[in-house]
């Protein structure tokens, strides 16, 4: 099934430490065109051809991102590398993520390993496997629509009155149209 919102289990990964994924439109990699330039000089450095082994290919990278950074002038910043430019924090890496606390105003539900959330006794609303054991937010916004979150993330709607009817799964929708 197709992912909510083009998320994953590492993009929700990514939220969880507060750093929101963002995604240019599929196949217009012009929205993204540093990204994309930064991809294919990595692939003609490090991939093209690969190295024989783990450890060369590690060294290989080790290399380009050196070079990237601190020897390679950026054009987009002047013709200065990166690494005269940014400044670089380390920033400590958590042990345990921390729990998130929901809005007393939404009804918070467990993700099942199958991706759905339980919605009253007999009805089921599938968010995304990727989601399994994690907890989402729902909060009503009127006429039986719910929007539903991770953490602070918005991932989609659904109809309540649609799953009554249905008496079966629906899917989450990022539009209501």
């Amino acid at each position: 099934m197709k992912a909510i919102q083009r998320f994953t289990v590492l993009s929700y990964w990514f939220i969880e430490l507060g750093i929101m994924p963002v995604y240019s439109d599929p196949s217009h990699p012009e929205q993204n065109g540093r990204h994309e330039r930064m991809h294919r000089d990595l692939k003609a450095a490090c991939a093209k051809p690969s190295a024989h082994d783990l450890k060369a290919q590690q060294r290989r990278l080790n290399h380009f991102v050196k070079e990237y950074n601190h020897v390679r002038p950026h054009e987009v910043l002047e013709m200065k590398t990166p690494a005269s430019v940014h400044n670089f924090k380390t920033r400590s890496f958590p042990e345990r993520i921390q729990n998130f606390d929901y809005d007393s105003e939404m009804r918070v539900l467990k993700v099942t390993k199958n991706g759905l959330v339980r919605w009253g006794s007999y009805n089921w609303v599938y968010v995304s496997a990727s989601l399994q054991g994690k907890y989402i937010g729902a909060l009503e916004i009127g006429n039986g629509i719910w929007r539903v979150f991770y953490r602070n993330k918005f991932l989609g709607y659904f109809k309540e009155n649609e799953l009554r009817n249905k008496e079966q799964s629906v899917r989450l929708e990022t539009n209501l149209v």
